[in-house]
């Protein structure tokens, strides 16, 4: 997969996650967190201590699951669909 079709992949994987901040439901993210398969989960650990509320998730998503892809955590086939799933966690942290 070429980088411009990761970062495609990315950012596409990354629309799933609110990009406004709202309240904060860490029951609700958890909950969820303890259903995601292996990958997402660790895309969710990895993630989770770099938001805030004021921040972009999508953003923080891109950057990190890029890195881990880069360094051999997420496998590149399988980034997206991972990236989707935690960032359907992070929607229930903000709901």
């Amino acid at each position: 997969m070429s980088k411009t079709r990761l970062m495609l992949t990315l950012a596409l994987g990354g629309l799933a996650c609110s990009a406004a901040p709202a309240r904060a439901n860490p029951a609700a993210a958890a909950q969820c967190r303890a259903g995601l398969p292996p990958e997402a989960a660790l895309i969710y650990d990895a993630v989770l201590p770099q938001i805030s509320p004021t921040s972009v998730i999508r953003d923080v998503m891109q950057q990190k699951v890029r890195a881990m892809v880069m360094a051999g955590q997420v496998k590149e086939s399988s980034a997206r669909d991972s990236a989707t799933a935690a960032g359907a966690c992070f929607r229930a942290l903000r709901e």
